[in-house]
């Protein structure tokens, strides 16, 4: 028996594979869905203005504004960075601008997949694939702004491979 040592520096690294991007109406979404946070507290605002003094309001109101730009550019930026990879043996998905997150789940460990379409998503023609190990009640994995054409066919490969490790 042998037991080969394994540098680093020589196994395939991740970030060479081409990760798939995802539908631009994803990120429309996005931004359509923070804009939808934010207009409550402007009605807020409002009433700052009509019962509080105007240097209040006038604060608030900047303070809304500059919170606003702030999430919308966030989620611009992290719209480039998300992406999915299909490899021989797993799939790696990635998403984060300011804090990072790669998760990679082999094939032989996958007990079933679903996908789901909100009223929203719907809306957008866009879906979300959950993707389930053994073990636990809650999804492992979570790609949501798939274009459903794609989902299905990523839903249906993971099936095949799932079915030759049973």
């Amino acid at each position: 028996m042998t037991n080969e040592q394994i540098l680093s520096q020589s196994l395939p690294v991740i970030e060479q594979s081409e990760f798939e991007k995802h539908p631009k109406r994803f990120l429309n979404k996005k931004l359509i869905a923070k804009f939808v946070f934010f207009a409550p507290l402007l009605i807020g605002i409002v009433v700052l203005f009509i019962y509080t003094e105007q240097w209040m309001g006038w604060s608030a109101l900047a303070a809304w504004f500059v919170l606003l730009l702030a999430s919308l550019f966030v989620s611009y930026k992290e719209f480039f960075v998300r992406g999915y990879v299909l490899r021989e043996f797993d799939i790696t998905y990635r998403h984060g601008w300011l804090f990072h997150h790669q998760i990679t789940i082999p094939f032989n460990r996958i007990q079933h997949t679903e996908i789901n379409h909100g009223p929203i998503d719907r809306f957008f023609s866009l879906c979300e694939l959950e993707i389930y190990t053994a073990g636990g009640s809650a999804s492992d994995l979570s790609i949501s702004g798939l274009d459903p054409q794609d989902a299905t066919a990523i839903k249906e490969f993971i099936s095949e491979k799932t079915a030759q490790h049973a």
